[in-house]
Formats: structure tokens, sequence, C-alpha cells
């Protein structure tokens, strides 16, 4: 059996070239997955339910049509010729141009510090700057658009200006010839290119990647992170709570490690969501407290915070990061940018333009941030929505739309209701889904009479951390994020 787990070691004794069109559309997919240690395979329910679902595929087709599979013998050479031999039909089905193979020049010879290939340091953070290089190095052999090449340059040199790298670091010679390289190749490619990195640096690179590890507690911690407070997300629980037991009975996490009552509690949660005893992985406010402040914020990440009830010094709340959608241009300077898992309320008089702000809002969470769910309960699957989204260009693969409130939200990083009284919800109701799906924002929007009352709002009011009026086609906001802005719709 090919898993996700032994997919790279495995993968050379397959010829992809004999394929389905749909199979190798899954490998490159799972290719890209892997990357990073597999960050978008852990961190992305959509990503890991495809790839599970392209390995079993593969798998049954492996089964029916063994002719796929090459011999050990001479695999390494089989396999040079197959990928040159799939690059050329490939090219003759498609008749398109082969992307330009761009080689980034040779670095300037630097001091290096020596680290040893087989020597690996288990650690609670990855340095930034280990992170960019093994970025960089994971790109070598693949063929990468003009703007991929951009995002990391621009990501690396903000790093180097808010001197989260720094000049003393023992990797900055290596950073600095990255930075060179990526720069050189953006100057020289077109749209796209397979990038190729010298044989020395690459190899330097893989060294100075493969030197530091996250240690095993602080990645499981991190991975129930994801699974915390959320609903529907019983097969991602079952399989953390295998690891985690397999990761204290191989001896990878003992009684010593600083995380291991933690990860106890953890465990405990999962399986008590697992049993049907709690609809959701839920764990004492004082344990989350510390998993979000310490693994959070020591992981690299942005994620802690403090939690209701709990004590926290003045000085180590300054010390701790709040994990934020990153939400960018018009909306922000409406909203600010809120926190992850934010509620707003939107309310406004009829035909005041609310669904129409509301519409573009869930676009540009789509696009930029994450899945949508827009439930039109006041419009309904009408001539209206689809003129609407029509005229606003809102449609998306990650915006999905549906006339009711389905049972089930997760794997939904954003709910808008529109509107809460026709979906007949009470501010009970409303506190206890966001009780249920923590992680999840949620935008209310409530309608408003002539002289601007409507039910439930006043009392829902002081429950969230957003609130935008629409009047007159003009929206104005206030709340925790921003002290208040203006938006015309």
């Amino acid at each position: 059996m090919i898993t996700i787990k032994n997919y790279e070691g495995r993968r050379g004794a397959i010829d992809f070239s004999l394929l389905p069109a749909a199979l190798q559309k899954g490998h490159n997919l799972t290719m890209s997955a892997l990357e990073n240690d597999g960050l978008a395979y852990r961190t992305n329910a959509t990503i890991a339910r495809v790839v599970d679902s392209y390995l079993e595929k593969l798998n049954e087709y492996l089964k029916s049509h063994p002719e796929v599979v090459r011999a050990e013998s001479g695999q390494k050479e089989k396999a040079v010729a197959a990928k040159s031999n799939a690059k050329t039909s490939t090219k003759t089905a498609t008749k398109k141009p082969a992307a330009k193979k761009t080689s980034t020049p040779k670095p300037a010879p630097a001091k290096q510090m020596e680290i040893p290939l087989n020597e690996v340091q288990r650690v609670e953070m990855i340095p930034v700057e280990i992170s960019f290089i093994r970025r960089y190095a994971a790109m070598h052999g693949k063929v990468k658009t003009r703007r991929q090449l951009l995002t990391l340059l621009s990501s690396l040199q903000k790093a180097m200006l808010e001197k989260r790298i720094r000049k003393s670091s023992p990797y900055a010679a290596e950073v600095m010839q990255v930075q060179a390289q990526l720069s050189s190749a953006v100057n020289r490619m077109g749209e796209a290119a397979e990038i190729s990195i010298a044989a020395a640096s690459l190899e330097r690179y893989r060294a100075i990647s493969s030197s530091k590890r996250i240690s095993d507690s602080v990645a499981l911690l991190k991975r129930y992170l994801l699974l915390h407070g959320r609903a529907g997300v019983q097969e991602r629980a079952e399989k953390l709570a295998g690891a985690i037991k397999r990761a204290v009975k191989q001896q990878k996490v003992t009684k010593e490690d600083p995380y291991a009552r933690r990860l106890d509690a953890a465990y405990q949660s999962l399986t008590k969501y697992l049993e049907k005893q709690s609809e959701v992985p839920d764990i004492a406010s004082g344990e989350l407290n510390g998993i979000l402040g310490l693994v959070g914020k020591k992981a690299g990440s942005r994620k802690a915070a403090a939690v209701k009830g709990e004590t926290l010094a003045s000085r180590e709340l300054l010390r701790m990061e709040f994990e934020t959608i990153g939400l960018r241009g018009r909306f922000r300077e409406l909203i600010g940018d809120p926190s992850v898992g934010f509620t707003a309320m939107v309310f406004g008089k009829p035909k005041s333009g609310k669904s129409t702000l509301m519409l573009r809002f869930a676009h540009h969470l789509a696009v930029h941030h994450g899945k949508v769910l827009y439930c039109a309960i006041e419009e309904g699957y009408g001539y209206t929505l689809k003129e609407k989204i029509e005229r606003l260009g809102a449609a998306h693969e990650r915006l999905v739309i549906s006339d009711r409130l389905p049972k089930q939200l997760g794997g939904y990083d954003f709910v808008f209701i529109d509107s809460v009284s026709k979906a007949g919800m009470e501010l009970e109701d409303l506190v206890k889904l966001k009780r249920r799906y923590a992680r999840t924002s949620f935008v209310f929007v409530f309608h408003s009479t002539k002289d601007g009352r409507f039910r439930g709002g006043n009392e829902m009011a002081h429950e969230v951390d957003v609130i935008v009026e629409v009047e007159s086609g003009v929206a104005r906001a206030s709340g925790r994020f921003l002290a208040g802005g203006e938006m015309r719709v």
C-alpha cells in the first residue's frame, strides 16, 4: 500500500506517464502538498481529503495495472527516461511550449558553518531563516510562476526589514544568497520557469533545512489546535489520537517532555469526542491557554490567546502574538484585521445595500482567506441572487451558497447568515453556534425597521466583535479591531 508517509520513497517505482490524466493531476497535487514537511496536507482539511482520495484510487489502479510499477533494477534510469518521455508526450499532446528552465547563478564564496547531514535537532520552533531556505530549496526542479517567486522574495525581504532575520544569524550568508538568486531568476524569467539550483548550493540548503525539525509533542499539539472546538472532524480526530498513542508507545514523547501534560489533555479530549461524550474536541481553558500561548508562539505561528477566566501577567500578554486572518484592502479599512473566529453583526434598512456588501466580503474572503458558506435565506435560490453574483463577479470555487443553514458547519472558515430573522434564530441560538465552532468566523445580517429597531439586534451588539451599519449605500463599522471605518457599497 502506498500511503502519504511512504509516498516520496515509493513514487520512484511508478511510471506516471502510463497513468490516467486524473491520477497524474493527483500526483502533482500530492507533491505540492508534501512540500515544507507536508504543511499543506497537515493543515488544510480539503487538501488532505483530496490527497487521501487520490492515494486510495492510485492503489486500486496499481493492483489492476501491475505494468505501471517498474522493476527495482535500473529503476533510476527508467524513471529518468519515463520523465523525459512524459514531458515529450505532454508537449506533443497539448502543443504548448515547454516552460523555460532558469538556472540560478552560483553563489559567491561565503564563510559557512559546517552542519552534519545526518544530525537532526528537535526544536520547538523552526528559525525563520531556515523556513525560507527550505521553501526555496523545495522549488528545485519544479515549474514556478514569476508571481510565486516574487511572493517568496517579498516575504523574505519583509522578514529581513522587520529584523526577524538578523545579520548575526548563522545562516545570514545563505539567506543573502537565496535573496540574490530569487532576484536574478525573477528578472530573467518569463511568466513561468523550471527552477534549477546549483548542485553545491542545493546540497547546502537541504542540509540546513534538515538540521532542525519540530519536536513530536509540539507538532502533535499544533495538529490538535486545528481540531479544537470544531464539529464534524471525526476522521481527523481518530488519526491524531492514533498518532499521539504511537508517539508515546515509541517513546518519541516521554513523561519528561515539557508538553507531556498538555498532550495528555489533548488526547483525553479527542477520546471523549470519538466516544461521543462531547460534541467537539474541547479541553479546560487553563490547558488551552497553555497550548495557545506556549505552542502557538514558540512554533513560530501567530497562534496565542488569553482564555477568559485565566489570570495573565501584563508583561506576558505583551509578549503574546494573536492570530488574525490577515485581512487586506478596503475591508481592512472598514473593520480592521479581525482575529480568527471573529463575529460580526451587519444591519440596515431594506434595500440599503447590506447583501451586496456582504457578498463582496464573502467573495474577498473566499479568494484570499478560506472556505466560505453564504446562507442566502432571505433571497433563496432566485433570479435576484444570481443577478447579484454575476454583477459583482462573486463566483468562486471556495464560496458556497445555501438557502438555509446546514446542520453541520465543520470545514467552513467563514459563515454568513443573511438574515438572522428569516432563519428564525434567537440570540441564544447564535451564541451556541459560536461556541460550537470556535474557530469559524460568523457574520450575522439583521434587517432593521424604518425607526432603526430590529429583533434581537440590541442584545447581539454586546456579543459580537464588529458592528457594521449600512445606510444609503454607505457602510460604517466599529469594533475591537478598528476604531471606525467607512466604505461605499
